[in-house]
């Protein structure tokens, strides 16, 4: 149950983190990539041309 709730808390600590990047990358337009990673699983904040963010998940494999 302990290992559940860790493993919980992890996940919803990856989701803020990805929230907050977003947050900083609309606020410094300077930002071009930010990458953020959970188990096998990997998500990338990335800005095009036009400086319009977009969202990238997509799982990781060894």
């Amino acid at each position: 149950m302990r290992k559940r709730q860790k493993k919980k808390q992890a996940y919803k600590n990856y989701i803020q983190a990805i929230f907050e990047g977003y947050e900083t990358m609309l606020e410094n337009p300077d930002v071009q990539e930010l990458v953020f990673t959970y188990l096998k699983e990997e998500t990338r904040l990335t800005r095009d041309e036009q400086k319009q963010i977009h969202f990238l998940t997509r799982d990781v494999t060894a």
